[in-house]
């Protein structure tokens, strides 16, 4: 799925009208109003220092306060990333983003005579992108459509990605990395919300994240920190893996990786004086260094348990209590690997000792043969499946593998208030794709109309309907906790059906969670 940065895709210059000046702690702004929606629109606000020169791989650093208003009306540039087939991100300008000059976000406010009550929660959203794609301001996550209900304000942002923020190098080099520099500016973009977000009428103290795939991973993460409390209130998490988190030693190892890499690159072995597009390009290499998904995993660039900002992985961080006060809203979409195999030709043609030779080396025969048997007996049922059998069932046991399963011991580790959910609504254009990974953010943003993605939408039978209800489940979350009345919390496997999927196929916690009880949560964390 692709979308734009270009500010003249969400809202029209041209027909805008300026806000009036808002005076926060960090300094006054001016914004637009959305002519569409009325919604006070203010983007491309700085939280931090630009991470540049001697900032590079370093904490984010609070910015002082600025005196003349700032013209807050257009986005600031994304981090910097590589061209993607999956994602189309630029710059204000239409420019491809390479340079670190990143960090930014947005503030959507309804107008005040929509306002449902004078102290509105807060929706923060952290964009996806298997940490190294994405931007805050990609046009499927343009936060009008919720706030303009009257009932949120909903900010997002951008944060470092990539070698630049999810590599740890101070171990092994001068260069101080923890390897959480992404999550710190996820902290740093979470506390500007807290010392400013009362001038928009957001409350500081009714916080909801919500995010997805590499977001929500980063969501479960920040859940773990310690020096997180305080800073958000309830969570919600699509489509996330909790266990997509480093080991120190094996941080480590994707570090020398790198360095390997970027020394090809060039004459002068001095890391902290690489250009941005050779930190690019040794990051590309990396993704596709044949040492990847044994070594560093799916997700080479991901958090580190560094000991200092993270203590544990966040499965061990809730059973110890870390977020148990934190009320949790949780889900996947029914056939989210569907997504990740379309972009691999060779999916299409597995058979069952292609799909053993893929995953052998991280479960063994005994256990790995009864899953394969289960899961080709459903996909050979599933008859309006466009996918071959033995894909078909790859694309099935990936989904509960990486997604289905994690989630769900997720839940029963944080023991507190929890909800979970799934997706079943497939994409209108794309029978291979069907409800695949991502494709619910359309209808939570309401933005499925929107000219960069709404050839992707429109299969049910009220295009509008869907989104309507998926909104309100959120909205309600964050003012309350608690997704709606007829929603019961997840003990005992309870989940919420979102859409219409032409195949029978429920959502059973039972039958998951019997199928993989002999998978340790150590054996999945090796895959991400």
């Amino acid at each position: 799925m692709t979308s734009d940065a270009n500010i003249p895709q969400n809202i029209d210059d041209t027909a805008a009208r300026q806000t009036e000046m808002i005076a926060t702690p960090a300094g006054p702004l001016l914004g637009k109003i959305d002519p569409k929606t009325g919604v006070q629109c203010f983007l491309g606000v700085p939280f931090a220092a630009p991470p540049v020169g001697e900032l590079r791989w370093r904490a984010p650093q609070k910015m002082a306060p600025w005196r003349a208003p700032l013209q807050a009306t257009r986005f600031g540039m994304p981090a910097a990333q590589n061209p993607s087939l999956l994602f189309k991100v630029l710059g204000p300008n239409g420019e491809h983003p390479e340079g670190e000059d990143c960090l930014y976000l947005n503030i959507y406010a309804p107008p005040q005579d929509r306002r449902s009550s004078t102290k509105l929660p807060v929706m923060v959203w952290i964009h996806g992108g298997s940490f190294y794609l994405g931007s805050g301001s990609q046009e499927i996550y343009d936060g009008r459509y919720l706030a303009a209900s009257g009932r949120a304000i909903v900010v997002t942002f951008n944060y470092r990605l990539g070698a630049l923020g999810f590599l740890r190098l101070d171990d092994i080099s001068d260069i101080p990395a923890t390897g959480n520099e992404g999550l710190q500016d996820q902290i740093a973009a979470l506390q500007w919300v807290q010392e400013n977000v009362a001038a928009f009428g957001g409350d500081p103290d009714n916080v909801t994240l919500f995010g997805e795939s590499a977001g929500a991973m980063c969501i479960v993460n920040l859940m773990a920190a310690r020096n997180c409390r305080g800073l958000f209130h309830r969570a919600i998490v699509q489509s996330g893996n909790p266990s997509t988190v480093h080991s120190r030693d094996r941080a480590n190892d994707l570090g020398r990786g790198f360095l390997e890499h970027l020394a090809q690159l060039r004459d002068v072995d001095d890391p902290a004086g690489a250009s941005t597009r050779e930190i690019l390009q040794a990051q590309l290499a990396v993704l596709s260094d044949p040492r990847m998904e044994q070594h560093w995993g799916q997700l080479p660039f991901k958090p580190v348990i560094d000991g200092a900002l993270l203590h544990a992985e966040p499965v061990t961080a809730m059973q110890d209590g870390s977020a148990a006060d934190l009320s949790l809203l949780l889900g996947y979409n029914l056939d989210e690997w569907n997504l990740f195999s379309a972009t691999a030709p060779d999916s299409f043609t597995l058979d069952s000792d292609q799909i053993r030779a893929r995953l052998e080396w991280m479960l063994p025969g005994n256990v790995l043969d009864p899953l394969l048997e289960h899961y080709y007996r459903k996909a050979v049922t599933l008859t309006g499946n466009p996918w071959p059998e033995w894909s078909r069932a790859w694309n099935l046991m990936l989904t509960d593998m990486i997604f289905t399963l994690p989630g769900m011991r997720l839940l029963q580790a944080h023991g507190g208030r929890n909800f979970h959910y799934h997706f079943a609504q497939p994409l209108a254009s794309q029978p291979l794709l069907g409800a695949c990974h991502a494709v619910e953010l359309g209808y939570v943003f309401g933005t499925h109309g929107e000219s960069a993605v709404q050839d992707l939408y429109g299969a049910e039978t009220e295009p509008h309907q869907l989104s309507d209800v998926m909104r309100d489940a959120w909205l309600n979350f964050a003012e309350s906790g608690d997704p709606g009345k007829d929603w019961p919390a997840f003990s005992e496997g309870h989940s919420r059906r979102f859409g219409d999927h032409p195949e029978d196929r429920a959502f059973d916690a039972a039958e998951v969670a019997a199928l993989w009880q002999h998978v340790p949560h150590e054996w999945l964390q090796r895959y991400l």
